[in-house]
This record gives C-alpha cells, structure tokens and sequence, in this order.
C-alpha cells in the first residue's frame, strides 16, 4: 500500500507560481513563494507493528531517518480544504458543490495519477513503492517529485508532530508528484 499525506498547496491556480491573491491560508501567509507546505492534518510517522521495507532502504539525501521500522506516508497530494478541488455530493438533502480536502482527498488523487499510468502501461503496475523510492533515490529525484521542506503535521501543540525536511519525511514522503515527468516514468515500470 502506498500511504499518502497532505500538503496546503500555495500557489497561484493560473499561474502555478506563489500564490498571490488575498487569502491564501495563513501557513502560507508566514511563508511567502513557497509552492506546498506540510498539512497540519497529514498525519505520519513510525509503525509499531510493520517492519521497515527494503524499498525504504535508500533514501533521497536529506532525508528524516526512518530506522527499523515501516515510515509512512510514501508520498503526499494536496489536502487542506482552502485549497482542494470542487465536488458536486448528489446526497438526498445534502446535494451541492463543496470544497473538499483532507488526505481523503489526497489519496484518491494519487490513485487516480496511478490509473493514468496503468491506462497507458496497458496493465495494472501492481506495488509502486519500489519504483516511487528508486525514483527518489536517483539524480532525476527533483523532476519527479516536488520536495516538500516546510510546514509540519502538528494540529494539536500538546502531541508532538514532524516536521517537513528535505527528501523523505514523515509529514510528506517523498513528496509530491510532477505528474507530468512521474506518470510516464511509472507506466514504463
């Protein structure tokens, strides 16, 4: 299983670029020009129970050290609702467009980048892991993913959170997808 995390995305939607209009969220706000920050939400961390996979081994350099245990989550999407993709809910009584987020957001868009893949690989790609750390691990890891090192998933000030570091985290992985370089890379396994 591929875990995902969440990011505040904080750029322009036209431009791609910084985000420049008059209310961005506030953890933007304190970070001007930087393009995702770690989601407050995201979750993350250390499994107490799954040992560390192999595919964990090699890590992009910079990265948070994940030890002997399983670190989650792999990757990350945008997740905060100030920022997430309008839904129509055909719920009875409760039907209308809504800005949804969360990493119940983030997960689906990643699944969905994964069944573009699959569609143009022609076959299901199975357990991407392998391929998503090979990928981080290699000199191109800065074409494939965008590398989230700002922000953290502490929501609560009485729990201690994680910070978003450079590479691998446990706020957003390995980060976020350049879906346009990444898609491609993965259908050809």
């Amino acid at each position: 299983m591929t875990g995902v995390g969440g990011t505040y995305l904080c750029t322009n939607p036209v431009t791609g670029m910084g985000i420049d209009n008059t209310d961005p969220p506030t953890n933007c706000q304190v970070t001007p020009g930087v393009r995702e920050i770690g989601w407050i939400d995201s979750g993350g961390g250390f499994s107490h129970v799954f040992a560390k996979p192999g595919y964990q081994d090699t890590l992009p350099a910079g990265s948070t050290s994940i030890g002997a245990m399983r670190g989650v989550p792999d990757v990350a999407f945008q997740a905060s609702s100030r920022t997430g993709p309008l839904v129509y809910d055909t719920a009875p009584g409760a039907g209308g467009w809504f800005i949804v987020g969360g990493t119940s957001c983030s997960a689906p868009q990643w699944s969905g980048l994964v069944a573009i893949a699959d569609q143009i690989a022609g076959h299901g790609l199975g357990l991407i892991n392998p391929t998503l750390y090979k990928l981080a691990d290699s000199s191109n890891y800065s074409s494939y993913f965008y590398d989230v090192t700002t922000g953290n998933n502490q929501a609560d000030p009485s729990i201690p959170g994680y910070p978003a570091t450079a590479g691998w985290d446990p706020v957003t992985g390995l980060g976020t997808p350049n879906a346009a370089t990444l898609v491609p890379v993965l259908a050809a396994g």
